[in-house]
C-alpha cells in the first residue's frame, strides 16, 4: 500500500479545516460541503492501513492527526461561545466529527500497541 508523505498529505486537510474555522464568524460559507470534505478525508484516512507502517511514520501520523482534532474541537468550543443558531446544525456535525475520529484514533493506536507488543513477545 502506497501511503502519502504527511505533511502535504495533512496541509489538504488543514485548508479543508480553515474553511471550516470561518463558522465562528459573520461570513458565508459551504459548511455542508466543506464538512462533507473533511469527513471524506477521513474516510481515506480510515481506508489506510496504518498498522502496517514504521513506528516513526506512525507516530507522525498520529501527531498530525490528533493535532487536527484539537483544532476542530478549537472551533466547536469558539462557535458554542457564539451560538448562531443558524449554525448549530453545523456545531452539531462537528461535534459528531470530533467524536468519530476521536475513538477511531484511540482503537488505532491501541491496535498498533498490541501489534508491538505481540512482535516483542
Amino acid at each position: 500500500m502506497n501511503f502519502p508523505e504527511l505533511d502535504s498529505y495533512f496541509q489538504s486537510l488543514t485548508d479543508i479545516t480553515d474553511t471550516i474555522s470561518i463558522l465562528n464568524s459573520p461570513y458565508d460559507s459551504e459548511f455542508d460541503s466543506d464538512i462533507t470534505k473533511m469527513e471524506n478525508f477521513l474516510n481515506d484516512i480510515q481506508s489506510k492501513d496504518w498498522l502496517t507502517t514504521d513506528k516513526e511514520y506512525f507516530n507522525l501520523f498520529t501527531s498530525h492527526f490528533s493535532f487536527h482534532i484539537k483544532i476542530v474541537e478549537e472551533i466547536v468550543r469558539e462557535a458554542r461561545e457564539i451560538l448562531d443558531p443558524e449554525r448549530r446544525i453545523h456545531v452539531k456535525r462537528l461535534v459528531g466529527y470530533c467524536k468519530t475520529t476521536e475513538e477511531w484514533l484511540a482503537d488505532l493506536q491501541k491496535r498498533r500497541r498490541a501489534t508491538e507488543t505481540l512482535a516483542t513477545a
